[in-house]
Formats: structure tokens, C-alpha cells, sequence
């Protein structure tokens, strides 16, 4: 698969591996607002060992899938000096994405669960507001969002 960048280390989420013998669980509940007909990161999720290697991925599951639009995965790769304690390192890492119906406008909701190597389960629950695509905020015809 074609490598992609992030763009911004603020929206980096990374489930670092750290040896625990026993599965933990959490939850996170958000909101997300998008540009209808627009793909939008959601999370971007990778695993970074100890001496600054990338661990296995986790694996992404789709429990409530959206009812307006479309939900996607892709893997990628972050930039060097992404992650602050491995500076060097181009992490592998898996996106999350959403992109609303081009004609849709209202709200939508998505949860997904990201399980680490480890056995860290994270439940993630978005709800999401698509606004009209002519808003004068967004993107250019055909820009994708970045992993």
C-alpha cells in the first residue's frame, strides 16, 4: 500500500506496547465535525516498542458502522520526529477515516475498537456532524485527508 504522512502530531494516537501479561480496556467518547463528501481522519493508531521499533499493528473493528456515509482503514506510515522519545523512527500505523454521503448534512455516529498486540482493548465511540460541502472552510475538490 502506498505510504501516507501525517499532518499534524496533535491528532497522532498511539497504543504503545508495554508488556503488560493481562488485556485493559477503555473507552472514549468524542465528536468529530466533517465537510460532507470530504474523507476525515478520525484516529490514527500504531504500536511503538520500547528500543523505538514499530510493534505489530492493532487490530481495528467496526462495531457500529455508520448509517450516512463510509468508514475505512488504511496503514501508513508516520514521519520521522512524529514520536518525541524515538525521533528517528517512521512509525507503521493504521488510520481510521470517515466520509459522509456528498449530499448529506446532519449527524452521524461510529464505534470502533482498536485491540493491541498486548491485549489493550480501546472502544471509541464518535458522533459526528456533516456539514454542507459548500461550507466556506472546506477543502479543494479531490484532497484526501492524510494517514
Amino acid at each position: 500500500m502506498k505510504s501516507l504522512v501525517v499532518a499534524s502530531i496533535g491528532a497522532v494516537m498511539l497504543a504503545v506496547c508495554n508488556g503488560a501479561a493481562w488485556a485493559q480496556s477503555n473507552s472514549a467518547f468524542r465528536s468529530a465535525e466533517v465537510v460532507a463528501g470530504k474523507q476525515e481522519r478520525l484516529g490514527v493508531y500504531g504500536n511503538v516498542q520500547k528500543d523505538c521499533t514499530s510493534g505489530p499493528l492493532p487490530t481495528i473493528r467496526v462495531l457500529t458502522p455508520p448509517r450516512n456515509g463510509e468508514l475505512n482503514v488504511r496503514n501508513g506510515k508516520l514521519k520521522a520526529g512524529r514520536i518525541t522519545r524515538c525521533p528517528k523512527l517512521e512509525a507503521t500505523a493504521q488510520g481510521i477515516f470517515y466520509k459522509a454521503k456528498p449530499a448529506y448534512k446532519g449527524t452521524d455516529e461510529i464505534a470502533y475498537e482498536v485491540r493491541s498486540a498486548s491485549g489493550k482493548v480501546e472502544s471509541h465511540t464518535v458522533k459526528i456532524t456533516v456539514k454542507d460541502a459548500q461550507a466556506p472552510d472546506s477543502a479543494k475538490p479531490g484532497q484526501d485527508a492524510e494517514l
